[in-house]
């Protein structure tokens, strides 16, 4: 697992395919949005600090995270990408299927500090 420690602009990120994805609607004021090829997720405010983002493949959830999401994303070239809103790849690695399963866990449900990125 891979992390880093960031603030990104407008306090969201996106995982999609390395070759980028369509940024889901939002339609809500949920964390977590997703379209088949993107799935935004808020972050820590930006101007107050910075998030721990991390990356990996994960069968079981981390300690203390809640499960906010749990589906799928394409993933044409096999590579899933975390990047942030200007394109800037934050996070990377390489995935077996041109499908990836994802599930994602948060310490806080409005503003995490942390955000656990699992791929299967």
């Amino acid at each position: 697992m891979r992390s880093i420690r960031f603030a990104p602009s407008n306090s969201i990120v996106f995982v999609e395919d390395a070759s980028g994805g369509e940024p889901p609607e939002r339609d809500s004021d949920a964390l977590v949005h997703a379209s088949p090829s993107c799935v935004s997720v808020g972050c820590y405010p930006e101007i107050d600090g910075e998030t721990e983002i991390a990356l990996g493949p994960v069968e079981e959830a981390p300690d203390g995270l809640d499960l906010v999401f749990e589906g799928a994303v394409a993933t044409p070239t096999r590579t899933l990408a975390v990047n942030t809103v200007m394109a800037e790849e934050l996070l990377g690695a390489a995935v077996p299927e041109k499908t990836t399963r994802l599930r994602i866990w948060v310490d806080h449900q409005t503003w995490p500090k942390r955000v656990v990125i699992g791929w299967r």
